[in-house]
């Protein structure tokens, strides 16, 4: 059956298609939109932070500032959490992160009632909606010959064919575009799995359970902000572990681990996840009485992908869709924030612009996008694992990483324009000349951690450090966070060549589990005195 003509139609109602519906709506009111969502509802989904770039998106780009506020639970930064065999709790363990709360707004996020919340104001200011609704088949204007491209959707028991001016892929890992054309690649030089579930009943971490009643012990002194509030990590040599609370008292606890690094034990989904808790004495003080919400335990064997292309004449890629690296440092919203935009300014491009001048624009995207992807995985991912159960060299990252984030984007969009919602950590092409750069301080950090774990002294900080940075802001913190990560940085690479000249002794007390190394040729090298796993 042939059906009407829409000037865009979004496939996928979550936030990724929901949000490039409303501001398609609120921008260009003259164009016909529908959305077309499988789901009568969403699931739950992982629980999920906001960093900066996804906080402007969500509070002054869509508006939302009220909804997060009532609905949603505020974000007191990044806060990780280290341990050697020394330490048994939290309050012996050495801890990262700011000690006040960051000044930027940010957000830990109930997904699924941000999508429905999100979805219903696309609705309510215009956009048409067919849920549930299944996506058939899809052509593309390049591949129909034709001004339109064709949707064809499964609904009510019958089978409609579109015609749309513009078609949004916004289906997350589903990725019907890229999938169906093969522009869909698996990142195989990231192998991360990752499982995750909701829990009830896990301990506040800024309770009496944990914290004690003396408001005078210097672990409640230590830091201002709530840690309940922030996203908690905790890490080992391979993995890292989250802990995202959520409005009305669940717990998010997902592990994240390099399969070259790690092999987690059990026969279940729930067991490997359980193997993590339990294996970490931090994680498993704070969720020793917890439960997981039955039905809610979600796994991906292999996280990352990339795709080929972005966009094209009448249609483009949002949110996952788009691709996907890592869940480290939150940054798919961010993603998902950037795709939208440029959804959003190709849609309206398309109709002022020349053909010619489109063509060149769609060629100049597809090539920032690429390379935004390929960049950011060898700054910010590339076996990044080895770092991250090392205070000293998790530490020096996160700060520099921080650091470098917020002068080339989060400053430059909070204090100067908001085109930089259009402007991608590396998407420029002046980015190719700071190639020999990128990822430089990462490769030395990684280096020094497997030399580290060779010689049976990986965590050997990991007890007892606080945290003395301030929290977050756009003035003249970020200069102190980026010189304080050089100096971590520098007194790394100063204590690995004293190493060379006097070799330290192993650690007496290594670091407890969850850590299964696995063997066979390319694995990493196993510390002279191997930690239990």
């Amino acid at each position: 059956m042939s059906g009407e003509r829409y000037d865009v139609v979004v496939l996928g109602g979550a936030l990724a298609g929901a949000s490039a519906a409303l501001l398609l709506r609120r921008r260009h009111p003259e164009l016909r939109v529908l959305i077309v969502e499988r789901s009568l509802q969403f699931d739950w989904k992982v629980g999920e932070s906001t960093v900066e770039v996804s906080a402007y998106f969500l509070t002054r780009v869509l508006k939302l500032f009220e909804f997060l506020s009532e609905k949603q639970l505020p974000k007191h930064g990044l806060r990780f959490w280290f341990h050697n065999g020394k330490v048994t709790r939290l309050q012996e363990a050495s801890e990262s992160g700011s000690g006040q709360q960051p000044r930027i707004p940010s957000f830990q996020l109930d997904r699924q009632r941000l999508d429905e919340h999100v979805l219903a104001l696309a609705v309510r200011e215009g956009a048409e909606l067919w849920r549930p609704a299944k996506v058939a088949d899809v052509r593309l204007p390049e591949e129909t010959g034709e001004a339109d491209g064709r949707v064809v959707v499964e609904r009510d028991e019958t089978t409609v064919e579109l015609r749309s001016g513009w078609i949004v892929d916004a289906t997350g890992r589903a990725a019907v575009i890229a999938r169906k054309r093969g522009w869909l690649r698996p990142l195989d030089e990231h192998p991360t799995s990752a499982i995750w579930a909701r829990y009830r009943g896990v301990k506040d971490i800024d309770g009496v359970e944990v914290s004690g009643h003396d408001a005078a012990d210097p672990f409640c002194r230590s830091v201002v902000a709530a840690r309940r509030l922030s996203t908690n990590h905790f890490t080992g040599y391979g993995y890292w572990m989250w802990f995202i609370p959520l409005q009305g008292g669940e717990m998010s606890i997902g592990a994240v681990w390099d399969t070259r690094r790690v092999t987690p034990q059990g026969k279940s989904p729930e067991e490997r996840l359980r193997w993590f808790i339990e294996g970490n004495p931090l994680s498993r003080q704070l969720a020793a009485d917890a439960r997981p919400v039955e039905g809610d335990l979600r796994l991906y064997a292999h996280l990352p992908y990339l795709v080929d292309r972005s966009a094209g004449r009448g249609w483009s890629l949002a949110g996952d869709a788009a691709g996907f690296l890592d869940p480290f440092y939150s940054p798919g919203i961010d993603q998902l924030a950037f795709s939208v935009s440029w959804t959003v300014e190709l849609i309206r491009r398309a109709r002022q612009d020349s053909p010619e001048e489109f063509s060149a624009l769609l060629a100049s995207h597809n090539e920032g996008y690429a390379r935004y992807f390929r960049y950011f995985f060898e700054a910010i991912y590339r076996d990044k694992y080895a770092v991250m159960g090392d205070f000293d060299l998790m530490t020096a990252s996160m700060l520099l990483d921080t650091a470098l984030y917020y002068f080339f984007n989060v400053i430059p969009l909070y204090r100067w324009s908001h085109r930089f919602m259009l402007i991608p950590p590396f998407y420029p092409k002046g980015a190719t000349r700071a190639l020999p750069f990128i990822g430089l301080h990462r490769r030395r950090l990684v280096s020094i951690a497997e030399r580290k774990w060779k010689l049976g002294i990986y965590g050997d900080r990991n007890a007892g450090r606080r945290p003395r940075q301030l929290g977050f802001s756009l003035g003249w913190t970020t200069i102190r966070m980026f010189l304080k990560g050089l100096y971590l940085w520098g007194r790394a690479e100063a204590a690995n060549a004293w190493s060379y000249i006097a070799r330290p002794r192993p650690m007496k007390a290594s670091m407890p589990g969850p850590i299964s190394v696995p063997v066979g040729p390319g694995g990493p090298a196993v510390p002279s005195k191997a930690p239990a796993p």
